[in-house]
């Protein structure tokens, strides 16, 4: 008896069919994927480009620029926060001192100052589950950039 190949790949079309299809797909969803995550790269990149745009084209709102510290009552007690403003802007915010914060809500509220950058703002949305901290922060903040505002104090650079 001899092997016939026609008969074999008429038996096995649609199991054939299928698996070259399957291929295609496959093929085509990891085509798909690189290419959004070069597109959202490629978005990102635009989005930084147009904000530091407009940053160097237009002083931002604060009076003045340094780096500027504020305190205020978080959950477990005083957040020292802060706040660097170049150029009117706020360019950076870091947590100075939350010694006496529970680490978890710490932890939890710890996104806050990059939406701050953001939204070059203290007037954000708190942490849900963290709010009393997220409000030290945001009034830590806030009490820094009336500091810039005031004309920096002792403080400002």
């Amino acid at each position: 008896m001899s092997f016939n190949f026609s008969n074999a790949v008429q038996r096995h079309q649609c199991a054939l069919l299928k698996t070259v299809s399957l291929c295609a797909v496959v093929a085509i969803l990891a085509g798909y994927s690189g290419w959004a995550a070069q597109t959202a790269e490629a978005d990102a990149l635009v989005k930084e480009q147009m904000a530091e745009a407009a940053h160097a084209a237009n002083p931002g709102p604060y009076a003045t620029d340094g780096v500027f510290t504020g305190t205020a009552q978080g959950y477990g007690g005083p957040v020292t926060m802060q706040v660097t403003v170049e150029d009117g802007w706020i360019t950076d915010v870091q947590i100075a001192d939350a010694s006496l914060e529970d680490p978890p809500w710490l932890e939890m509220a710890d996104v806050l100052p990059e939406r701050i950058i953001e939204a070059q703002s203290p007037n954000i949305d708190v942490v849900s589950g963290a709010t009393f901290t997220s409000t030290g922060i945001l009034n830590g903040v806030t009490n820094a950039l009336i500091e810039s505002m005031n004309g920096g104090g002792a403080n400002g650079q």
